[in-house]
């Protein structure tokens, strides 16, 4: 039993209409599924580990079986597409920077709760001394706080500075992250995790519906 019709076999959209239908498809489904992993998982984010890559693979099993109609082919032509032209190179670029970004802001948040620990504390205590807590758990009173303090401009201005930190004070950008995260209640570390879970997901996913769409074309 398929979900839609197949006397529509070879029925096709405008290339970027069936792009917008696949990809608000894909949202509509997996953003829901990461959110209620995060919180069946809670911190255990690897408990999470291969979650998308289970529904992925299935709705990749789907519509090579033609299970999915309509939405199956199209959702074959984009993966087709995906290893084709310049969108193949947009692809690698993106999951590259994502997987060098991901790797770093681990790496830096780790580096700043671990080997820059004291300097972590002094900026907490800092915070303590002006009345302002930052513990463990997500703090909304903490973080309007500190925005109450720092005007809009300036807040931009130090998310413009952060690329620089990284080169010329590595030790304060790392301890800048660490403390974020902490105020934020670990979601920081935590998405840039599911980012490089996904990243990595994506990688072997490219190269399996490589091998099953790509030489038929």
């Amino acid at each position: 039993m398929t979900l839609f019709k197949k006397n529509h076999k070879n029925l096709s959209y405008h290339p970027f209409l069936e792009f917008l239908i696949v990809t608000s498809t894909l949202i509509a489904i997996l953003v829901p599924i990461r959110i209620f992993s995060k919180i069946v998982f809670a911190d255990e984010w690897i408990g999470s580990l291969g979650v998308i890559s289970v529904i992925l693979g299935l709705i990749i099993f789907l519509s090579k079986k033609e299970k999915l109609g309509i939405f199956g082919q199209m959702f074959i032509r984009q993966i087709i597409k995906n290893h084709k032209g310049k969108r193949k190179w947009i692809i690698y670029l993106q999951t590259i920077f994502f997987l060098s970004i991901a790797v770093f802001t681990i790496f830096s948040i780790h580096t700043g709760n671990n080997d820059y620990y004291l300097l972590k504390e002094q900026v907490i205590t800092e915070f303590y001394k002006q009345g302002i807590v930052i513990d463990s758990s997500l703090n909304f009173d903490a973080i309007q706080q500190i925005s109450s303090q720092i005007s809009l401009e300036q807040q931009v201005e130090a998310i413009a500075a952060l690329p620089l930190l990284t080169i010329q004070n590595f030790e304060i950008f790392s301890v800048v992250l660490a403390v974020t995260d902490q105020l934020l209640g670990g979601w920081v570390m935590y998405f840039w995790q599911i980012m490089l879970i996904e990243t990595m997901e994506i990688v072997v996913l490219l190269g399996i519906t490589r091998k099953l769409f790509l030489k038929k074309t």
